[in-house]
């Protein structure tokens, strides 16, 4: 299920050199994190029933994890996706998942993702420690995932995404300057603007 890619998808914008270099980094930086591709990820999605923050099929859930912070996350979001702090604790993490607080019965895929991947890794990381600390490895029943090249890379590509109100949107916060470069810029946005019109 990891790593997925499959450049030669012309539905999809290729990451420039910036994103694959970003990518390099971030996998460097965290090499016991498994990663999959915008496009598995999107297939997973397709093939699975919505239900709120968790998308299932069968006994199959997947469970997707936006790791910014909630300014960044009511621009726009992946459909389904829970927010969750990266900087919590890990009591407060696994609280905020508690899917994960014993051994499944269904499979369980975790995807976690933030702007390019550096924070998502932090998470996928703390939850991959707690799930073999734990024992809940043995069963094989849980999959934890970083999203590669995160919500700049799935927003380059036009894949769906929605806002707090749950409405479509192309739009995603671009954490700061230097990242935001990362991300085309006419899906930037850093402020919500609220509907003035009744």
């Amino acid at each position: 299920m990891a790593d997925g890619n499959n450049d030669n998808d012309s539905s999809t914008t290729s990451p420039g050199l910036g994103m694959k270099l970003t990518i390099a980094g971030i996998k460097k930086k965290f090499p016991s994190v498994k990663n999959i591709s915008t496009e598995l990820l999107s297939t997973l999605m397709k093939s699975c029933l919505k239900s709120s923050s968790a998308v299932s099929e069968g006994n199959e859930k997947l469970l997707i994890l936006d790791s910014r912070p909630n300014e960044e996350y009511i621009i726009g979001h992946i459909p389904g996706a829970r927010r969750v702090d990266y900087e919590a604790d890990l009591d407060t993490l696994m609280s905020a998942v508690p899917e994960l607080q014993s051994a499944p019965e269904d499979k369980v895929t975790v995807v976690c993702y933030c702007s390019v991947g550096y924070r998502s890794s932090v998470v996928a990381q703390k939850i991959s420690g707690y799930i073999k600390t734990k024992g809940l490895q043995e069963s094989g029943n849980i999959k934890v995932f970083n999203l590669e090249g995160s919500i700049f890379k799935w927003a380059n590509e036009n894949r769906p995404m929605v806002d707090n109100k749950d409405r479509k949107t192309i739009f995603t916060h671009p954490y700061n300057v230097v990242f935001g470069k990362l991300l085309r810029k006419e899906l930037r946005k850093t402020a919500l603007e609220e509907d003035s019109k009744i």
